[in-house]
């Protein structure tokens, strides 16, 4: 890892500390709310011939030069992807870099009956449980950050409580530790975490690599619908868009645009 992964990791691991003296890791594997409301991931994502969609919300990107909202109206932007045919919905949670809040959650379940995906940067068991009592479906742990155990840990805990799992990667390096984990979902980051540089054909390069019982998702870097063309004529089941949408003022006009190639 480079010096940004490494510092968000540095700063996460504070964050969890403190919240781990707020509310102890027992207040949420004692609670009933690990069992109510699961919405299945997996399949929402995986289903049909097309090209399915993982619609993101964030107010921020690191990658960006400033917010795409100064209020970020969870509810109008959940209930647009809801009607312009998203299969689920990614919240990004992490306060530091990208402005969220874990409570974005249950605010866009409460709005819509899509699955919901947490992104963060998950590095301690704590926070897979605190993703489930706060409504997540699904978490996305990110092969740069961990180890093959921690992942293979991660996700035990996290299918015993119920939550799918995307295990993201961006190299051969990366996928080797998605596969000796035994990922059934693996996301290709066409962003490298360690620079910011963005390209597509990161999914290309790695998609063939992957075996094809594994569920595949492009993330990052989508803005057009020959873009999209593309990704399904190789292979994968789903894709991640955010920023492309939250960009537009017209987030619904762009939604169709994009994914118009899709089906």
């Amino acid at each position: 890892m480079k010096n940004f992964l490494q510092d968000i990791v540095t700063l996460k691991r504070r964050e969890v500390e403190t919240l781990k003296s707020k509310r102890p890791i027992t207040e949420f594997i004692d609670s009933k709310r690990l069992l109510r409301g699961i919405r299945p991931f997996k399949e929402a994502i995986s289903g049909g011939d097309g090209l399915n969609l993982i619609a993101e919300i964030k107010k921020k990107s690191p990658s960006f030069k400033r917010n795409f909202f100064r209020k970020l109206d969870i509810a109008s932007i959940a209930s647009i992807y809801k009607s312009e045919g998203a299969n689920a919905i990614s919240i990004l949670t992490d306060k530091k870099f990208f402005s969220g809040n874990i409570l974005h959650i249950n605010e866009v379940k409460r709005i819509v009956d899509l699955p919901v995906l947490r992104k963060d940067f998950i590095i301690d068991e704590y926070q897979v449980y605190e993703s489930r009592y706060f409504g997540a479906d699904a978490i996305l742990l990110i092969a740069r950050i961990l180890s093959v155990d921690q992942i293979k840990s991660f996700m035990h805990l996290a299918k015993k409580i119920n939550m799918d799992v995307i295990v993201e990667i961006h190299d051969e390096d990366d996928l080797e530790k998605a596969l000796s984990s035994g990922s059934d979902i693996i996301g290709i980051n066409n962003r490298d975490l360690d620079t910011f540089e963005v390209s597509i054909e990161n999914t290309f390069r790695l998609i063939p690599k992957i075996p094809k019982e594994i569920i595949k998702i492009s993330e990052s870097g989508i803005s057009g619908n020959e873009d999209v063309a593309r990704i399904r004529k190789a292979g994968a089941n789903a894709v991640l868009i955010g920023g492309a949408f939250l960009e537009s003022l017209d987030i619904a006009g762009k939604m169709r645009e994009i994914m118009s190639l899709a089906a």
